[in-house]
């Protein structure tokens, strides 16, 4: 039996992978609004990648303050106060009001509130199941997390293509709305928490990440994620820049690519949810995903069909989700109760740092050279950077 057939887990795994979705929605939406207002790759990598920059910068800290916060109370706050900032969003494009600074003021303090919001959702999975269900839930709240994340955009460039962006923007905002309720009303399990409010929290930071390099298996993990998410991911979340300057400027290959990017993390969400791995098996997949993720990027800049690149799109959108969700759960399986905030949030990032700075360099040697060259070049070096820094 998996933690699904346990009801309140079921409610909560459900309206929150909604309000996930949403969360990706409203990034693809402001990419592309971005892309139509300055036509700048810069700019538009920029406040794409300006949702995820914060959790890269603040996550640690976030984490430290988290191993103390009552879990609830946390997470009604944060996932209100992001649907007031997405309806923002959308009251703003109602009024056709947005500039690209509103639009990148708007996405840093999602970004914040999302880089607050990531430690408390990798602990409350841990107080709504009962012991039995944990490992199944830890899986399957890794799976909602990175099968999210691709499927969002791709219900992004279904929104625009089909409507338009005041409606995907709204989309966006309503997501929030079905998980407020089972917030308030979910029982949960009784949560052991140690006073370190004494503590220095320098110390408390670094005893995370020393938990993590302590561990073979959790170090060479986190290498493997940092090369993925600086070299491949950076490619597979700057979508709208590829899609304006690779694809020349349609939202039909914007719509079919981010498509196509989350078939595949649909699939490597439902192989990870109903295939029972243990941390060696998780451990062995995560090497050829990398690998995987390579050969699609590179054929990604070799080319300018849509078809052939919407199929890497595919290939990489089930790559990476399998790399995010086996190395979450490692981690999550490795580590008890007392650091496991701390070393998740330094997997967040490590994961979302990277992606960002890949992504912000693509978007800047766009404005110097055809974008194609910096999508070449990222998976070469990323095999070489792996190489280098992977202890045996």
């Amino acid at each position: 039996m998996t933690a699904l057939s346990y009801r309140p887990f079921l409610l909560y795994f459900i309206t929150n992978s909604i309000s996930l979705l949403g969360l990706w929605i409203q990034k693809i939406g402001v990419g592309w609004l971005t892309w139509q207002l300055t036509e700048s790759t810069f700019w538009t990598s920029f406040v794409t990648l300006a949702l995820m920059a914060p959790a890269g910068i603040l996550g640690p800290f976030f984490a430290v303050w988290a191993e103390n916060w009552d879990m609830r109370r946390a997470s009604i706050f944060l996932k209100l106060s992001m649907l007031l900032l997405a309806t923002t969003v959308w009251y703003l494009q109602l009024l056709n009001l947005h500039t690209v600074y509103s639009l990148a003021i708007l996405s840093i303090f999602h970004g914040i509130l999302s880089a607050m919001y990531h430690p408390v959702r990798l602990v409350f999975v841990s107080v709504i199941v009962e012991k039995k269900y944990f490992g199944s839930a830890i899986s399957l709240n890794s799976a909602s997390f990175n099968a999210s994340r691709v499927i969002g955009p791709s219900l992004a460039g279904f929104f625009i293509f089909f409507f338009n962006l005041e409606v995907t923007f709204f989309v966006s905002a309503i997501s929030y709305l079905p998980l407020l309720p089972i917030l308030c009303l979910i029982p949960l399990r009784l949560r052991t928490i140690e006073n370190n409010k004494n503590e220095k929290f320098l110390k408390n930071l670094i005893d995370g990440l020393q938990v993590a390099l302590k561990t073979k298996i959790i170090i060479n993990s986190l290498i493997i994620v940092f090369v993925n998410a600086f070299f491949v991911r950076g490619i597979l979340e700057i979508q709208p820049t590829i899609a304006g300057e690779v694809l020349l400027g349609s939202s039909t290959s914007l719509s079919v690519i981010t498509a196509t990017a989350g078939v595949g993390a649909l699939l490597s969400s439902l192989w990870m949810s109903f295939t029972k791995f243990n941390q060696n098996n998780l451990f062995g997949v995560l090497f050829p995903m990398l690998l995987i993720g390579f050969i699609s990027s590179l054929l990604i800049g070799l080319t300018q069909n849509l078809i052939l690149i919407s199929s890497f799109f595919l290939i990489m959108g089930f790559s990476t989700t399998m790399i995010g969700i086996s190395s979450q759960t490692i981690i999550q399986l490795k580590v008890n109760d007392k650091y496991r905030a701390r070393v998740l949030t330094w997997w967040s990032t490590i994961s979302f740092g990277s992606l960002t700075l890949g992504g912000i360099i693509l978007g800047i040697s766009g404005e110097f050279f055809p974008i194609r060259f910096g999508i070449i070049s990222m998976p070469i070096l990323g095999f070489i950077t792996y190489k280098y820094f992977f202890r045996n």
